[in-house]
């Protein structure tokens, strides 16, 4: 099994990844099928070809992603939680997401399920 440390790094590896837009870094935390529910409630991306699709999906947007709490793990499972700024040039609009992730005994993510909230950071200024 992965160790803590191993996870912890792993999820900060990833939001480090997708403020860089970085698609390469993101697919390099991935296992070899992956699935990934992002919102959750949406339809699961099966593979690592429908993954890689989803998170192209995200390159030319212009975010911010800064974790604000420590990273839970149990077994081979982390939550965290991010905040997320995306700069849309006049203003920003700001939420907050809590990944849910499953690792692999090699530590690469198996299955990542995102619980975004688009009214987190209503009522507050962007960061």
């Amino acid at each position: 099994m992965a160790s803590r440390t191993d996870i912890v790094s792993t999820c900060d590896r990833y939001l480090k990844a997708l403020t860089a837009g970085d698609v390469d870094a993101v697919m390099d935390l991935y296992a070899a099928e992956p699935t990934v529910e992002d919102p959750v409630g949406s339809p699961l991306k099966v593979g690592r070809d429908a993954v890689r699709a989803f998170y192209e999906g995200t390159k030319g947007a212009s975010l911010k992603m800064t974790r604000v709490g420590p990273v839970c793990v149990v077994g081979n499972q982390a939550a965290f939680t991010f905040r997320i700024d995306v700069d849309l040039g006049e203003s920003t609009m700001s939420l907050a997401s809590t990944d849910v992730m499953t690792f692999d005994d090699e530590g690469k993510v198996t299955a990542m399920v995102a619980y975004a909230d688009m009214q987190a950071y209503e009522d507050e200024p962007a960061g």
